[in-house]
C-alpha cells in the first residue's frame, strides 16, 4: 500500500456548500486535492454514473474513449524533472503549492482530469475559467502547438438534461502555446476565448457553422443566452491527448472556477512517495516471449540497502528489440481501489540506437496479473499482463 504524510494545509471548506447555490455574499477559497481525495467508484474503470464521482469538489481521472473513469490514468506528482525544491519543471516552481497532476498518454489513450460539481451553472454567470499547464518539449513529439483542453457537456437550451455534446476550449486557438514553462489559460478572457463545438455543426438558432468553427465565448453567450453546464451528466475535464499515439506527457494545476459568488481554485498536491520494481515475462510483439525490468527507488532514506538504480530494460527478440534506459527523466505514482501504476519517462538506447520511451506499469494486487507497457520514439510499442513474474509498487 502506499505511505501518505500528513500535509497540513487550512482549507476554507464551509462556506462552499454548492458555489451555484449561494444565496449572498462574495467569498473566494482554495480547496486542495489530493489522489485521497478523488472519487472512489470501485474496482476501474468504474461507470461514470457512481455516485461518488458527483459529490461536490470531487475530482477524478476519466477514459474518454471507454467513457470510464480511472484513477490510475494520472498522478499527483512533485520534483520529476529536476532536482528539488526545482518542482514540476526545470526550475519552473507550479502556480500553486509545490506540486501537480501529471498525465501521459500512449497507444491512443484519451485521459482528462474531470469533475462532475457544475452541473446546471449557466455559461452568462461565470466569471473565472482558468487553468495552468506545464509542456515540456523533451518526448512530446514535433508539434509545440498540443496542450491540455478544456471541455465540458453542454446544455444550449436551458431546459434539457439530454446530451448535446461538448463545448471545447483548444490552447492552440488562443496562442501563443509556451513550452518548458508553466501557462495559465483564461478560457473566457474577457468575452474574447475561442471555442469550438464537438459536433458536425453547431445547433440552431446560432449560425449553422461546422463545429469546428471557432465561436468567441462572447458569441456563444449571445446566441445560446440560456446555456448551461449539462446538468446529471455534468462532465468537464482538461483532457491530454486527441489522442496523440507517438506519446505526449503534460501537467495541470491550479483550476479557477467563479460566478458572481466567488471564485472557487483547485491546487493539486501529492503525498508521500513511492517505489516500484518489475521483473518478468510477456508475450511478444511477434510471438515468442519478451522480458520485462524495471526498477524506481523511493524517497530518500525509505529504501536502505536497494543499490539498484533506477532503471527501465525490455528486450523482445521476435520484434528485434533490445532496449534499455540511460536516464529516467520522471517517475510518477497512481492508486486507485487497490491497483497502484507508475510511469516511467526518459531516454535510452534500443540495439544501440538513442530512443526516447514511456513506461506504464499497473500492479493489480492479488486481482490479476501486471501489466507492462512500452512506447518507443522509434515506433516500437508493446502492451499486454505479465505471463510469470511480478511488478510491485508501494
Amino acid at each position: 500500500m502506499k505511505r501518505f504524510a500528513l500535509l497540513a494545509v487550512t482549507i476554507a471548506l464551509c462556506a462552499l456548500a454548492g458555489l451555484a447555490r449561494a444565496a449572498s455574499g462574495s467569498y473566494n477559497a482554495t480547496v486542495v486535492v489530493t489522489a485521497n481525495d478523488l472519487a472512489r467508484c470501485g474496482p476501474p474503470p468504474a461507470a461514470p454514473s457512481c455516485g461518488a464521482a458527483h459529490s461536490d469538489r470531487k475530482w477524478f481521472f476519466y477514459d474518454d474513449v471507454k467513457d470510464l473513469i480511472d484513477n490510475t490514468m494520472g498522478s499527483f506528482v512533485i520534483c520529476q524533472y529536476g532536482p528539488c525544491p526545482y518542482y514540476d519543471g526545470a526550475g519552473q516552481t507550479p502556480p500553486l503549492g509545490v506540486g501537480s497532476v501529471q498525465i501521459s498518454t500512449v497507444l491512443n489513450r484519451r485521459p482528462n482530469l474531470a469533475t462532475y460539481q457544475f452541473g446546471g451553472i449557466k455559461l452568462a454567470d461565470i466569471t473565472t475559467l482558468r487553468y495552468s499547464t506545464y509542456k515540456p518539449s523533451a518526448g512530446n513529439g514535433s508539434d509545440p502547438t498540443r496542450s491540455g483542453y478544456l471541455q465540458f457537456n453542454v446544455d444550449f437550451t436551458g431546459t434539457s438534461t439530454a446530451f448535446q455534446r461538448r463545448l471545447t476550449f483548444v490552447p492552440r486557438n488562443n496562442p501563443p502555446v509556451l513550452q518548458n514553462d508553466w501557462q495559465e489559460w483564461d478560457a473566457i478572457n474577457s468575452g474574447n476565448a475561442l471555442w469550438t463545438y464537438s459536433g458536425p455543426t453547431w445547433p440552431l438558432p446560432g449560425a449553422p457553422l461546422p463545429g469546428s468553427t471557432t465561436k468567441t465565448w462572447a458569441m456563444i453567450l449571445v446566441e445560446y443566452p440560456n446555456s448551461r453546464i449539462l446538468p446529471g451528466d455534468s462532465f468537464l475535464g482538461i483532457r491530454v491527448g486527441e489522442p496523440y499515439p507517438n506519446g505526449y506527457t503534460e501537467n495541470i494545476d491550479a483550476f479557477k472556477f467563479g460566478t458572481v459568488a466567488g471564485t472557487i481554485t483547485f491546487d493539486f498536491e501529492p503525498y508521500g512517495c513511492s517505489s516500484a520494481h518489475g521483473d518478468g515475462e510477456m508475450n511478444g510483439q511477434h510471438g515468442g516471449n519478451a522480458h520485462v525490468h524495471f526498477h524506481k527507488n523511493g524517497c530518500p532514506g525509505n529504501d536502505d540497502g536497494v543499490e539498484e538504480a533506477d532503471n527501465v530494460q525490455h528486450s523482445d527478440p521476435g520484434s528485434g528489440t533490445d532496449f534499455k534506459s540511460t536516464t529516467i527523466t520522471s517517475a510518477t505514482f497512481a492508486d486507485d481501489e487497490g491497483r497502484q501504476a507508475v510511469t516511467i519517462i526518459g531516454t535510452g538506447v534500443n540495439n544501440g540506437l538513442p530512443v526516447g520511451f514511456t513506461m506504464i506499469a499497473v500492479d493489480n494486487g492479488n486481482l490479476a496479473p501486471g501489466v507492462f507497457t512500452l512506447v518507443l520514439t522509434d515506433g516500437y510499442s508493446i502492451t499486454g499482463s505479465l505471463t510469470s513474474g511480478t511488478i510491485v509498487i508501494q
